[in-house]
Parts: structure tokens; sequence; C-alpha cells
């Protein structure tokens, strides 16, 4: 009958305090010989047990370096992630040193968050993180000026500010009837800034407004609109507005998410990230709304680290984009 975990833990106790009393080869062997009979190991194995050099039994400890960063630094860590709006590593790596002067902290935890790489930052927080539930995609969107507003489907290939993408996220909970605020993103490709404002329904008319609103606080002359299929872009309003004011205006294909990938990527990390993705159905909640997310965008826009691609490399189709 075999022996159970427990009592081959009690035995091989045993047996490590007696090893070492044996003096001679003949007596250790011996030993040994009796320690194998009982456990069943193989000799190398358990001669390695008894001197100490490997683990007992059942004792499967984790393997790998020891944690270099103790729960105090972990928890420092994740509340400057938390102030930060919830960064990745990289960018996190960049804005720690200064966010760490002003942490009520000691010398070492500092030290320790000074040093820390952007590796161990997404190791470390890899508990907290979250995914998003499962999107909704908004109704059909109307045709308005479509046959006016030619298609956009290449690469941005600019570097002067003023070239911008927009979009609305629904904040609907999951149900897209009824009425229920939108936020109208815009962003521009060459700088990365980033304005948000909350809608209604994201009408023709309000849509308008908040694109203007976007406009008048952009640090730069805006030079042009790209944005999908929606009824709330291709309008009348919108189009004879930018029209009137030498902004051109373009239009992705249907369906294709990836014509507009700049501001597809701020919807989650300017918008879902802060907003949620919980039902906002009041109305009265709108002033208080665009005044946040007002500021919101000044935060994101001049104190966080915004990541941009050098270059692109297309491995395998015998082209260089």
């Amino acid at each position: 009958m075999a022996m159970s975990e427990t009592s081959i833990e009690e035995y091989t106790q045993k047996m490590r305090e007696r090893y070492p009393r044996m003096t001679g080869l003949k007596a250790k062997s011996k030993l040994l010989d009796e320690f194998i009979s009982i456990t069943g190991w193989e000799r190398k194995h358990a001669n390695k047990v008894l001197l100490g050099l490997k683990r007992k039994s059942g004792s499967r400890g984790k393997r790998g370096a020891p944690k270099q960063y103790n729960p105090a630094t972990i928890k420092a860590l994740k509340n400057c992630w938390l102030w930060m709006d919830q960064p990745c590593g990289k960018r996190m790596k960049d804005m720690l040193p200064i966010l760490v002067n002003y942490l009520k902290t000691t010398k070492a935890i500092r030290t320790q968050l000074e040093k820390i790489s952007a590796a161990s930052i997404d190791r470390s927080l890899k508990g907290f993180k979250v995914i998003a539930g499962k999107k909704v995609r908004p109704p059909k969107p109307a045709s308005g000026v479509k046959s006016l507003v030619e298609i956009r489907a290449k690469n941005w290939d600019t570097c002067e500010p003023g070239w911008t993408e927009v979009d609305t996220v629904a904040h609907c909970g999951g149900d897209m009837s009824g009425s229920f605020i939108w936020t109208l993103t815009s962003v521009d490709v060459a700088s990365g800034w980033t304005e948000l404002r909350a809608i209604w329904n994201r009408g023709q008319h309000a849509s308008f407004e908040d694109l203007e609103s976007i406009s008048e606080s952009q640090p730069f002359k805006l030079l042009g609109v790209d944005s999908d299929n929606g009824g709330e872009f291709l309008n009348y309003h919108v189009y004879n507005w930018l029209k009137d004011h030498g902004i051109e205006q373009t239009r992705s294909r249907p369906y294709f998410k990836n014509d507009q990938a700049y501001v597809e990527q701020k919807n989650y990390t300017h918008v879902r990230s802060f907003l949620g993705y919980d039902r906002l159905e009041h109305h009265e909640l709108l002033p208080q709304l665009n005044e946040l997310l007002s500021l919101w965008s000044l935060w994101k826009n001049l104190l966080c680290v915004t990541m941009k691609q050098e270059s692109c490399l297309r491995v395998g189709s015998g082209s260089v984009p």
C-alpha cells in the first residue's frame, strides 16, 4: 500500500535529520537504500532531498527569481496607475519619475518606482486590469450627403496639424432604444490632440455645434474632417459649415473600421476607460458632462504621454509601405 503525501513528508523530515549524523559511506548508503525502498524515488533525487539540495516531495515552491517588489510598492504603483488614468507600462514608465516626487511614502518605495521597467509595470498590474465587454454596433447611418463627400481610403501622410478624424460613442448600456447621451470624439492625426464633447442622441444640429466648439478649442486651424458614414456627420449642417470655412470633408468606407484607426483607438482610451459602458439617459447631465470632458481633454492633451507609430514594415508580401 502506497504511503500518503503527509506520511512521506514526515518520514523525509526524520531521515533528513538522521542522514547528516551518519559517518562513513557504507552507513550513508545503507540509510539511502532504506529511504529509496520506502519512497520509491530515484537514487540521485533521493540523495539530493536528504542533503537539502532539492525540495521535498509535495512542497512545490514557485520557480524563478524571487519577487523584487513588495506589496507596499505594488500598492503605490497601482495608485499611480489609477491617478494617471491607467496607461500602459511604456507610457507610465516615462511619467512615473515626475509623479513619485509627490508621493507620501518611504524613500525606498520611491526609489523602486523610479527604477521599475515598463515590462515589470505591466506584469505587476496585470491582476488589476479587466477586459471590457462586447461593444454595441450603432444603428445604420443615414445617407445624408454621401454623394457630395469623397471617400478617403488611404494611409495618412501628414505632419501638419489640423487634419482630424471624428466619430461618436454610444452610452447606451447595451440597449440602443430610446434617448441617451453620445460622446463625439475628434483626434488630430499629426499631433494626437483629442477633443471630446457630449451630445444628446447625436442629432445633426447638435453634432454640428459640437464640431464648431471643438474647432474653436483646438490650438490649430481645422483643415480637414474625416468621419464614418453616420448621419450626424453627413448632413447639410456640417457639410455647408465645413465648405464655407474651406475645410475639406471626407468619409471612410462603410464597415471598414481601420479607415479611422486613430479615432477608434481614442474612443477606448479617452472615452470608454473614463465613462465606462453604463447607460447615460438623463438630459440634465449634458452641461456638467461637457464641462468635465473639456477638462478631461486638456488633461489628456497637456499632461499625458502620447505614443505614435514611426514606421511600418510589412513582412511576406514583398512590399514595404
